[in-house]
């Protein structure tokens, strides 16, 4: 384990410069989707090839071209890249009618083979007497914090356009889509509406809420100043030092090229030695959980997307995070702590290391909390959100009827008992 600065306020500024710009081959023109258009050559519908795969072992063979369309994709998501999906299919019960559907485009030169352009993981939910018709969902395991599809960052809204329309034949089978924890707002979002408008589509947004975004600042210290009261400052300050006068107090950081397993083994115990264990909900709860983290970490780390933090008093681990990198940000996954220092906050304390730490990393540039709503900690660290959203696509005429029927039954519920408004938590 590496030694990492004990203290937020000691990372250094990173500079300001850019980089001198370089020529591209490519002849970029910018549209609302943020897609890139190869030598001006128009796409054609039969340029893709779809896909559908259900067996595991046909992904397997795809993991060159599935991290490929990762690096490429309009929008990072780790949670859909192939070492956090994989071992979750080996370790985790899942439907039968989970499909991928892959979208390929042919060689845009003679001689160039195909390439992944998009993958959706759907699974076909289950119908009830609420729920008639057939759904399909974007696929989601209990850790999936993010269901922004994989989608190619050139021609986004072209190979929308043809998800769209294959969801409307027989082989998908699905009266509407339910796309659950998708990015609301940016490049993807704006591709999405494009190809909706596109194909006339039907859609709702049924459920939609703000998640707490940490965006870099000149400095750690500038970030905490903005971020944070002078009151909320001093106290973990005075948490600190109470902290400090226990022993010797230090963070440090999981480094490039380290065995991973005993920076998990230290998170699996504080995370079951607290109130996520009493209650069976920590990952150490179950055998086959705990084997998938260790797999996802192990495999993360291999690429370089994995980072860990801890806090140790006396040479003993008290609290540890681990975050998920993608692209030019990263996802906050979990973090556990030893309620015996409950009341020096480590998991607070950490959090600001964790802010220190992100400044001194010149390739990230934003981390999504992956919190729930008003998560109060979190909430207060981080005063940025990111709109995260649940939406509903019509496939067909029945899913039209379907839909229309849910917007006309929420707006007779808000009127029959209109919405309380709810108190804005003090920073």
């Amino acid at each position: 384990m590496g030694m990492g600065s004990a203290a937020a306020g000691k990372v250094r500024a990173e500079s300001s410069a850019s980089p001198p710009e370089t020529p591209s081959a490519v002849t970029s023109i910018p549209k609302a989707d943020g897609h890139i258009q190869r030598n001006k050559r128009r796409i054609h519908e039969t340029d893709f090839r779809m896909e559908i795969v259900t067996d595991h072992a046909r992904l397997q063979e795809i993991i060159p071209q599935w991290s490929e369309l990762a690096s490429r994709s309009i929008e990072p998501n780790p949670f859909y890249e192939h070492w956090f999906v994989l071992p979750a299919l080996r370790h985790f019960p899942h439907d039968p009618g989970l499909r991928f559907i892959l979208i390929w485009q042919s060689g845009l030169r003679p001689g160039e083979s195909e390439k992944l352009v998009a993958m959706f993981p759907l699974q076909r939910q289950h119908k009830t007497w609420q729920q008639p018709l057939n759904c399909d969902r974007l696929w989601q395991h209990d850790y999936t914090y993010l269901c922004t599809p994989l989608v190619d960052s050139e021609n986004t809204a072209i190979i929308l356009t043809e998800f769209f329309k294959w969801t409307r034949t027989t082989a998908c089978g699905a009266s509407f889509l339910e796309l659950p924890h998708i990015h609301g707002e940016g490049p993807f979002q704006h591709a999405l509406l494009e190809a909706m408008e596109r194909q006339s589509v039907f859609s709702l947004v049924s459920h939609q809420y703000g998640r707490a975004l940490f965006r870099r600042a000149a400095s750690a210290e500038i970030y905490l100043d903005q971020a944070t009261t002078s009151h909320h400052r001093q106290e973990l300050r005075r948490q600190r030092r109470r902290l400090a006068e226990q022993g010797q107090f230090e963070t440090l950081e999981l480094n490039a090229g380290e065995n991973v397993d005993p920076w998990v083994d230290l998170f699996l115990q504080l995370e079951g030695g607290g109130w996520k264990g009493q209650q069976q909900t920590a990952l150490s709860s179950l055998s086959h959980h705990a084997q998938w983290f260790r797999d996802v970490c192990r495999a993360a780390q291999e690429r370089g997307q994995l980072m860990m933090l801890g806090l140790f008093l006396n040479g003993q681990a008290i609290a540890v995070k681990c975050n998920f990198l993608a692209g030019d940000g990263g996802f906050t996954f979990k973090i556990g702590f030893d309620e015996a220092y409950a009341k020096f906050s480590p998991g607070v304390q950490l959090e600001i290391e964790n802010i220190g730490f992100a400044h001194q990393k010149p390739d990230l540039n934003w981390l999504d909390s992956c919190a729930a709503p008003g998560h109060f900690m979190i909430s207060r660290l981080w005063p940025e959100r990111r709109t995260i959203q649940r939406l509903l696509v019509s496939t067909g005429r029945w899913g039209d009827l379907s839909m229309a029927a849910r917007f006309g039954l929420r707006a007779l519920r808000r009127v029959i008992k209109p919405p309380q408004q709810t108190a804005m938590a003090e920073n």
